[in-house]
């Protein structure tokens, strides 16, 4: 690498740092302030909540890159125009896009430190945070009390109920099914079931025992049973599933399971193309924001803080509606991923041949 680029490196980087420290702050500082009044409110102790606003600020950082190269570009070019270097170098025979390959490299530089960050720390401390505040922070939030639910409690092992309560340790209307090689094999069917502290056990009352053995069916009534389900009321919670939650691959595998099950994959697939179209935002804006920084020429700093703020939620605000339109099947999760990119990169090519 040249002396140059080097040159256009650094100018390039420490803009870069800088927006990307003030734009997480703003945007963390917004949610912040959106969910101060149930943090208020929160029975759980200061360090739990320190530990989940803390944990907040990776996801907030990797959704603002983007916005960080495309200030970090036109701050870069803006002040290389002011002082003067760029007429000096044109001067000199330099080429124009002599000054901002360099640029368009740290942009993609930028592309892998994003993708790598968006595969690694985010969906490990995102997960931690929703985990936090679903169980310790705000428990009462609506996911304390679900319908209709069914679940895999172990090998062959099933339970549905029509709720669960789980403040309450307790299901309504619960069905209990071991499988065997032959179908169910054991049942036990009853109007409700608790959960037992000191033995560590579901116990079902006013139910019904059904054994299934080469087609014939043994029942017998209880009043109370003690079963063999030990799992916990909280480990029963049926979570929704987060893309941000996981890596790419864990998302792949996630929706192959789920499509296998006969479930509706078509926002998982659209989440898919988008963890791998979102890092390439950073070489688009990068691109875009070059032929702009020279049509701005010698305008004022907040004058860039302002046009980046605004193209970069443009474009995330085209990225997000691709992605509404794809989950509701509007269009295919591969256009609806990355329609928004080629659009905006045939924007920057035109604006680069036009003015740069």
């Amino acid at each position: 690498m040249s002396i140059f680029s080097w040159y256009m490196v650094r100018r390039f980087v420490n803009p870069f740092l800088f927006g990307l420290g003030l734009f997480a702050v703003l945007i963390f500082l917004g949610d912040l302030f959106d969910k101060m009044h149930l943090l208020m409110r929160s029975r759980a102790p200061l360090w739990i909540i320190l530990q989940y606003l803390w944990l907040d600020v990776p996801y907030w950082g990797v959704r603002t890159i983007p916005m960080s190269t495309l200030l970090a570009t036109l701050v870069a070019i803006s002040g290389f125009i002011q002082s003067g270097e760029w007429l000096a170098g044109q001067a000199c025979g330099f080429e124009s896009r002599t000054f901002w390959k360099p640029l368009l490299g740290c942009a993609l530089a930028v592309t892998v430190l994003c993708f790598a960050a968006q595969e690694t720390i985010l969906p490990a401390c995102y997960h931690r945070a929703r985990q936090l505040w679903q169980e310790r922070i705000c428990p009462d939030g609506g996911w304390d009390v679900f319908q209709g639910v069914a679940f895999v409690v172990g090998p062959e092992r099933f339970v549905s109920a029509q709720t669960l309560a789980v403040t309450a340790g307790r299901l309504d209307r619960p069905v209990l099914e071991e499988v065997g090689p032959d179908g169910v094999a054991r049942q036990l069917d009853a109007l409700q079931a608790s959960w037992d502290d000191a033995l560590g056990r579901w116990v079902f009352y006013n139910g019904v025992e059904r054994t299934f053995d080469k087609g014939v069916m043994r029942e017998t009534s209880f009043l109370r049973k003690v079963s063999e389900l030990d799992l916990a009321p909280r480990t029963l919670i049926p979570r929704t599933v987060d893309p941000d939650e996981m890596s790419l691959l864990e998302l792949v595998r996630y929706s192959r399971r789920m499509r296998r099950l006969g479930v509706p994959v078509t926002q998982l697939r659209v989440a898919a193309h988008a963890k791998l179209a979102y890092p390439f935002t950073n070489v688009i804006l990068c691109a875009l924001g070059i032929p702009i920084a020279l049509r701005l020429r010698r305008s004022p700093k907040v004058v860039n803080f302002c046009v980046a703020m605004a193209l970069s939620f443009l474009f995330l605000w085209v990225m997000e509606l691709g992605k509404a339109l794809g989950g509701g099947g509007y269009l295919p999760p591969i256009a609806a991923a990355w329609t928004p990119n080629l659009l905006f990169a045939g924007l920057s090519a035109w604006f680069i041949r036009r003015w740069a």
